[in-house]
């Protein structure tokens, strides 16, 4: 969020990303980082935190240039990944590493057909009024992806302006990176994926209009619709939701729901001892153990008598989990 005195109106929604007609010019030089951010893992961390020791000898203004969504998505729609975090927790996240200014761009035509040398131009001096710049070791800027770190030194030179490159953070003897993580929770290895996080993986949604049927069966649900994020594979999780500023447990079903001849994956979870109207509502629902696979049932007898099994199942994983 701004701070009083930066000389920018630009301030972060957590719902919107802006082009770059919107940025006003910073009120005092800068040091700067710019990137996806997709999932702000240990590695990307690891870039904020140096941002941080980089700004504050000099008094200079951090700021972080995201990108969303995802330069692919406007490039190669076709061959975008899923997302690991929605804008407004990527905002929300970001908030708490005390940066200055974060600045949320639209990845758009404008942006993609500079030049590197461009870029540093228009979008890391003349708006950002950049004096330092700290990038990952990976980093990749301007059209085609011509300009990478050591691009960037040597326009640091030409420009006049420092740059640090912050090594890979690894783990296990390899890199963190995003597909890493997607990999990661594709095959349901969630403590992989917390790890490589720093923090536990969740999903972002709002309750939507089902079809009742948990209800009906005795066990109300909330169909959650989401963004484009990564889901671990299909099957029933024990779970801690955040609805506004209330936390929940439950148990949440990822599926196509075969005992009812589902065709469509729906997300759906039931929250413990909670019977609310809550249509939408926005809620984050953490993963802390899967419990099982999806399988279909040869009636909904014998599926309610299973859900039985995965709320006692979820309910001694979570009382676990707080005790540990």
């Amino acid at each position: 969020m701004e701070n009083a005195g930066s000389g920018s109106d630009l301030r972060v929604e957590t719902t919107s990303s802006y082009s770059l007609n919107d940025i006003v010019e910073f009120g005092r030089e800068t040091a700067v980082t710019f990137g996806v951010f997709d999932g702000i893992h240990l590695g990307h961390q690891a870039v904020i935190n140096t941002l941080l020791e980089r700004a504050a000898p000099d008094n200079l203004l951090s700021v972080l240039v995201g990108f969303y969504p995802h330069p692919l998505a406007f490039l190669a729609p076709d061959r975008c990944p899923p997302i690991l975090t929605p804008l407004s927790k990527r905002v929300e996240i970001l908030q708490q590493f005390g940066i200055d200014e974060i600045v949320m761009l639209s990845f758009d035509a404008q942006i993609a057909s500079m030049s590197p040398e461009s870029f540093v131009e228009c979008v890391l001096l003349e708006k950002c009024r950049a004096r330092h710049v700290v990038v990952g070791y990976a980093c990749q800027f301007g059209k085609n992806r011509a300009g990478n770190a050591e691009r960037l030194v040597e326009l640091s030179q030409e420009y006049a302006f420092d740059v640090s490159i912050v090594p890979p953070t690894e783990v296990d003897g390899t890199p963190v990176h995003s597909t890493r993580i997607r990999e990661a929770l594709a095959q349901g290895d969630l403590k992989r994926s917390s790890q490589l996080l720093g923090r536990p993986y969740s999903l972002i949604g709002t309750v939507v209009h089902g079809d009742g049927r948990g209800r009906k069966i005795g066990f109300p649900t909330a169909n959650i619709e989401t963004q484009n994020q990564v889901y671990p594979p299909n099957g029933v999780y024990a779970i801690r939701a955040k609805l506004e500023e209330r936390w929940l447990d439950g148990v949440l079903n990822i599926g196509m729901r075969p005992t009812f001849n589902g065709v469509n994956i729906q997300v759906e979870g039931h929250f413990f001892n909670f019977n609310e109207i809550i249509y939408g509502k926005p809620v984050e629902i953490f993963f802390v153990e899967k419990i099982r696979s999806e399988r279909k049932f040869r009636s909904p007898e014998f599926l309610i008598q299973q859900i039985q099994r995965d709320i006692a199942a979820a309910t001694e994983i979570l009382a676990s989990s707080v005790s540990s």
